[in-house]
């Protein structure tokens, strides 16, 4: 297996950072990582791939030949859809030796191997793809630098997001208040500045931490210690950016399967956590009239909370279910035998921004039970919480069950 990155990859992620920054347009952005994809692989050609509902969108490509930019085709019938479901990485050294590879739809094209890289591994929203003409097996170190240009991608992608969002949010302030529109503009810029950096900071301190594998040292702990705060400030803003979501976005109640959206939001919890023993029992047939994605937020934040306050079990346990229900509301419980709270301070947990618990103990930004409050009286539910210190806690929230 070789290894052709050499010294290449901090001057082209340094590049890339720099060109991503400055993207207006996700067209822009596109034609960068595809660009910095094959540079720094010394691939013969490489693709960026957007989800699009049920399928996979070739938005660019840089490569020695046409493949299939601009074309569609289901999530089922290709190797980046195949990588954007089971969000793992592939790495492929012949592909007609391989059972995921829609041959027919290669054999008119030079590639002879080829990787695909999800873009996030929570929910993915596209895919990287490189591809070489001669039989190729992709080293760690070049699919380790696909994974870190796709971190930058989803980035970049989210700061697209967020532009459009404060140019949107501007417009419609400016009739009616502008006064709050500026403020809200700010709040949105302030989290596209944070953002930037982080890009940078995380890329820089996995590559570190590569570079020192196997070699403990003092680069390695500064680099994890970079890496930890890095991920503290992405989860700061994406709560900041749920809390302004609950209220701002669109409100679509609807029949939701809750069930099926607590195991999923576990299969991802899970998967970050796979070093621990945590045991979640899920209720069947738990439903509920509410928007779908406020609901999945409200599970993300309560079943993320049990997990992390179970941290200090040998096994955790967690249960979802239905406690009890009438015409027009369910009542719903998640439960875990974790750290609990002394019963006194109950009320407190669902005040922004207060937390019973130091960074020591458990990290956090106190935001997360705030959301939960907010979303379930958005729905006209209620919500509270019951626990023992050392024995384990119980947050109820009502639903409607009925539109």
């Amino acid at each position: 297996m070789t290894d052709v990155l050499g010294d290449t990859r901090p001057d082209v992620l340094t590049r890339t950072v720099a060109l991503l920054s400055e993207a207006t347009t996700l067209e822009r952005v596109t034609e960068v990582v595809a660009e910095s994809v094959r540079e720094a692989t010394g691939a013969d050609g490489a693709t960026f791939v957007l989800r699009e509902d049920g399928f996979c969108f070739y938005a660019d490509e840089n490569a020695i030949s046409p493949l299939w930019k601009g074309r569609r085709f289901p999530l089922t019938a290709c190797v980046s859809g195949w990588a954007m479901m089971h969000r793992e990485t592939v790495a492929i050294p012949d592909i007609y030796d391989d059972e995921r590879v829609p041959v027919e739809a290669y054999r008119p094209t030079f590639v002879k191997s080829m990787s695909m890289v999800p873009i996030r591994t929570s929910e993915p929203i596209g895919a990287l793809g490189a591809y070489w003409a001669e039989p190729h097996e992709p080293s760690t170190s070049e699919l380790r630098m696909i994974e870190i240009l796709a971190n930058s991608a989803a980035v970049a992608v989210e700061n697209l997001e967020l532009r459009g969002a404060v140019v949107r949010r501007s417009e419609e302030r400016d009739r009616a208040a502008a006064r709050v529109g500026e403020l809200e503009t700010a709040m949105f810029s302030l989290v596209h500045d944070l953002r930037s950096p982080l890009g940078a900071i995380t890329g820089f301190a996995e590559l570190i931490v590569d570079a020192e594998q196997g070699q403990p040292g003092a680069t390695t702990r500064y680099a994890e210690a970079i890496l930890h705060a890095g991920e503290r400030m992405a989860g700061q803003i994406e709560r900041m950016l749920g809390i302004y979501r609950i209220t701002s976005g669109p409100f679509a109640p609807t029949a939701v399967d809750l069930s099926a959206l607590a195991r999923s939001v576990t299969d991802d919890l899970l998967i970050r956590q796979s070093e621990r023993r945590i045991q979640v029992n899920v209720e069947d047939d738990l439903t509920a009239v509410a928007d779908p994605i406020l609901a999945r937020l409200l599970l993300e934040n309560l079943l993320d909370n049990a997990v992390k306050y179970t941290g200090h079990r040998e096994e955790a346990v967690i249960e979802v279910a239905r406690v009890e229900a009438d015409a027009s509301l369910g009542t719903f419980v998640v439960r875990d035998n974790g750290d609990g709270f002394d019963s006194a301070d109950a009320g407190r947990l669902f005040r922004p921004l207060t937390r019973l618990h130091t960074d020591a103990e458990f990290p956090g930004t106190g935001l997360g039970l705030a959301s939960v409050a907010r979303i379930v009286e958005l729905h006209g539910g209620r919500v509270r919480a019951e626990g023992r210190k050392s024995v384990g806690a119980e947050i109820f929230f009502s639903l409607p069950v009925a539109a």
